[in-house]
């Protein structure tokens, strides 16, 4: 993190932070936004009707994930393409 431009310091000082990040109200927010971007361009579409459950359909096969708070649920018939997912979710 960077110290805002209006705060003054000293080379090597850190901020000490009264409430950690994960506790922010927007955290869960920014992080789905990321999830969203980076599950889009793997070619995942979100569904209409529950914008945490994500399909990716080919011509011969379907790859399923479902988000529910911290667990992610992943379901398919294509085994080679769930086991690139997890390999990409990884990094």
């Amino acid at each position: 993190m960077m110290f805002p431009p209006s705060v003054s310091h000293d080379f090597g000082y850190v901020c000490r932070l009264k409430k950690t990040l994960y506790d922010l109200k927007q955290a869960p927010h920014a992080w789905f936004d990321k999830f969203f971007i980076m599950i889009s361009s793997l070619g995942f579409v979100s569904s209409s009707y529950n914008s945490a459950f994500f399909v990716k359909c080919t011509n011969i096969s379907r790859i399923i994930l479902s988000l529910y708070v911290d667990v992610m649920i992943i379901t398919g018939d294509d085994i080679d393409g769930i086991l690139v997912l997890k390999t990409d979710l990884a990094r």
